[in-house]
């Protein structure tokens, strides 16, 4: 039998607000990717109105990635300080924000550090929302809810790469930026009205960081292998999710293939997500699970280039169920490890994240380089091997570590009225 991981303070909410909250949380996962792929749809119009080619302009990637990075972990340490709800707004708001700016930029320099500023936003939601699921399903459903917001990521990749690409082209990528931005500003002011934390869960309100506290989160060995294991999985989605539809304009493939094959590298995750949390819900090794889902995805992604004219989709949509296969699984790994209290799991997130989003950073960057060296085919499957040599890192943590933990703070049972 699974040990039920962080126990938090029993509470007297309605059965149905948990599910309210998962609501609010899986919208902005849904805002914070259309701000993170829309970008894509303009990158023909932006290299023409800076002239810059195409693997210049695929460095707007790796800059928003390069700050998702940055902050996930100090995200983490401002909601133990300030608490979900604030923190939560906070990141969409700053996304939102850089998003906004983007479309006022006069120059190509201009727009990299609206990027940055934009993925700074979005790595202070990414880690802190995920603690904001697990802290409301407990281990009741806890990978199926992850499994939700993973599916809500996957919902805002599909809209922010095929939806916002229509807009693109009856508008332009300003526009599209500028309706990106306002979606997130609006789902930042519903985070900061109607989210809460449970009832009786002051820890989560906002406490004190504490040096135990900091040594729980960023000093588990499972945290850092797991950061590790989703390094290749993690950073070759991001660059194949943006790069595939330049990749079949560049082989001449129909355009109803491309278009599909951009939508559904996006759109899979959705039932790949609660695939994987129907299947972790039911006590099957989430550490099998994950190496399984990630070398599925090391496959999908060397077939890339051996697909046909006809067959172009296929390949994409593995690419996409599998990684939101594996990101729902991993998602649970913090939620329930040994000797991590409630209030810490969105710094050990942020953790797992920062050491991941070093390959969203890279794999983008190298796939570029290889592209223009040795060609599309050796770039596809220099991503494929690095998702399967780096998914190796898992086989070293420990199976069933799970186990309950209170709160590393001694007022983590006053709520914190602000927040309740």
């Amino acid at each position: 039998m699974r040990d039920p991981g962080p126990v938090m303070p029993e509470t007297d909410d309605p059965p149905a607000t948990k599910w309210v909250m998962l609501a609010i949380v899986s919208a902005g996962f849904v805002a914070m990717t259309v701000n993170w792929f829309d970008i894509s749809t303009g990158f023909d119009a932006i290299g023409k109105e800076y002239g810059k080619a195409i693997p210049d302009v695929a460095f707007l990637i790796s800059i928003f990635v390069a700050a998702y990075g940055v902050l996930h972990i100090p995200g983490g340490l401002l909601a133990t300080k300030w608490g979900l709800r604030r923190t939560l707004a906070l990141g969409l708001a700053i996304e939102a924000a850089g998003s906004l700016l983007s479309a006022t930029s006069t120059s190509f320099a201009q727009l990299v550090v609206w990027r940055a500023v934009a993925g700074a936003g979005a790595s202070v939601f990414a880690a802190v929302g995920i603690a904001a699921v697990s802290i409301w399903f407990r281990d009741h459903r806890h990978a199926l809810a992850l499994g939700i917001s993973s599916a809500a990521f996957s919902v805002g990749t599909a809209l922010g790469l095929y939806a916002f690409a229509d807009l693109t082209d009856a508008t332009t990528w300003r526009t599209s930026v500028v309706a990106g931005g306002v979606l997130c500003l609006a789902v930042a002011a519903v985070s900061a009205v109607f989210f809460r934390v449970p009832r009786g869960a002051g820890s989560l309100a906002g406490v004190q960081i504490t040096r135990d506290g900091l040594r729980q989160a960023l000093f588990n060995k499972d945290i850092w292998l797991y950061g590790l294991a989703f390094f290749g999985a993690y950073g070759s989605y991001l660059g194949a999710s943006q790069l595939i539809s330049g990749y079949g304009d560049d082989r001449h493939l129909p355009g109803g293939q491309v278009g599909a094959a951009a939508f559904l590298i996006g759109v899979a995750g959705v039932p790949g997500s609660i695939a994987a949390g129907w299947l972790a819900d039911r006590y099957l090794s989430p550490r099998l699970l994950f190496a399984a889902g990630a070398i599925l995805e090391a496959v999908s992604l060397a077939c890339v280039p051996l697909s046909g004219p006809h067959t172009f989709w296929i390949p994409a949509f593995g690419v996409g169920f599998m990684f939101n296969f594996v990101f729902a699984i991993w998602q649970t790994v913090p939620g329930g490890i040994r000797g991590l209290a409630p209030e810490n799991i969105g710094t050990a997130v942020g953790l797992m994240l920062t050491i991941s989003a070093v390959g969203g950073f890279v794999l983008p960057w190298a796939f570029g380089l290889i592209t223009d060296g040795p060609g599309y085919t050796a770039a596809w499957t220099f991503l494929a091997v690095v998702s399967a040599v780096t998914v190796a890192f898992c086989l070293f943590t420990r199976a069933g570590s799970r186990a309950s933990v209170p709160s590393s703070d001694p007022r983590a049972a006053v709520p914190n009225p602000a927040e309740a």
